[in-house]
């Protein structure tokens, strides 16, 4: 990563035109008119046994609501006009770009801006463009350690939200929306998962105005009152959350038992995401990469196994005996009569791929 790189300015004269670029610059100019010159960080190009990612991040100084840094990213949308118009969604390219705000009381005479969030929104990017998933308002993702791996921080995972500012615009390649990362620790995670990310965000916002992280922040519910709402809440709504990825589930009937092998960082899990779901009358979904499993609420128990869906149907006493007996931390326990849960350990990786921490 180099400050204005000079591939990125050599693909843009080559090509003599880059309409989604000025698009973005445009966009900004107008946030920031006295800032015609940010900070740039191209990206280096990426090699055959790489992700493509993004092409560049500028970073501006704000000093309003109070001082931070403001991170902007090129290359989720069509940056050159190699898309003919808009796709079949009026989007260009991936329909998005970042963005992120750090906290920074320096801000306004700091030399130069932290570049750690700009290799975690690279990392976001090559993530993008290696899945095709799309990251959008109200989405979440566990980041599977701290958020910036320097630092003595809580904040292990990320929330989505739209830009407060840059909102959403119109290219020649179609609508390009500005999607901003804020930083959550494991409980805001959690309470995300448990009721409403909508819901919890309105908290965020309110307490950090402008969704600007702060790296020495705790978990929302650590101030009473917020705690007090996030509880009734889930009382009130439930979840919203009708399903999660998970590394592992495996499905299948043995000798007339129903056998769900699952990891342990997911078995402390599934009983906040059961028991906010199937007393609210809605169903919940575990994928894994080759199986998965729906559970139902019902009047009897009973389960159903196919080529395509598996179905686990629990009545209120039973969803109580799995609530129960759930932890993360391996066995073998069986809850109802019949349901046989198989817990392995889980391995947590840090990005380089070495195991952190073993849950279970």
């Amino acid at each position: 990563m180099t400050k204005h790189h000079d591939d990125v300015t050599k693909k843009y004269d080559d090509e003599g035109s880059a309409p989604g670029w000025e698009a973005i610059d445009a966009a900004c100019l107008g946030l920031y008119p006295d800032q015609g010159e940010p900070f740039h960080y191209g990206t280096m190009p990426f090699s055959f046994f790489q992700d493509p990612g993004l092409e560049g991040v500028s970073v501006y100084r704000v000093a309003q609501p109070e001082p931070h840094w403001h991170y902007v990213s090129y290359g989720l949308s069509d940056l050159f006009g190699e898309q003919d118009g808009p796709d079949g969604y009026g989007d260009s390219g991936h329909g998005f770009e970042l963005t992120f705000r750090l906290a920074d009381p320096q801000v306004m005479t700091a030399t130069e801006p932290p570049t750690w969030p700009i290799d975690m929104m690279q990392n976001l990017g090559r993530y993008v463009f290696a899945t095709g998933n799309r990251f959008g308002a109200n989405h979440h993702m566990d980041a599977g350690g701290r958020i910036a791996l320097e630092e003595d921080t809580e904040l292990t995972a990320l929330g989505f939200v739209a830009d407060p500012d840059l909102g959403e615009i119109e290219t020649p390649s179609g609508k390009v929306r500005f999607t901003q990362i804020f930083g959550l620790t494991g409980t805001d995670l959690s309470d995300v998962k448990a009721w409403s990310a909508e819901s919890l965000y309105e908290l965020y916002g309110a307490r950090f105005p402008k969704f600007i992280t702060h790296l020495d922040q705790g978990p929302l519910r650590d101030d009473p009152e917020v705690a007090r709402l996030i509880e009734e809440g889930k009382l009130r709504d439930g979840s919203q959350m009708a399903r999660t990825f998970v590394e592992r589930v495996g499905v299948a009937e043995v000798e007339g038992r129903l056998e769900i092998t699952i990891g342990a960082r997911i078995a402390g899990e599934v009983p906040g995401y059961l028991q906010g779901r199937l007393p609210f009358g809605r169903d919940f979904m575990l994928i894994g990469n080759e199986d998965g499993l729906t559970f139902e609420p019902a009047d009897s128990t009973s389960w159903e196994l196919g080529e395509e869906e598996n179905f686990l149907r629990l009545t209120p006493a039973d969803l109580e005996q799995v609530v129960a007996i759930l932890e993360p931390k391996r066995g073998r326990h069986q809850a109802p009569a019949g349901v046989v849960w198989i817990i392995e350990p889980t391995e947590m990786r840090d990005p380089e791929g070495n195991v952190v921490e073993v849950i279970g």
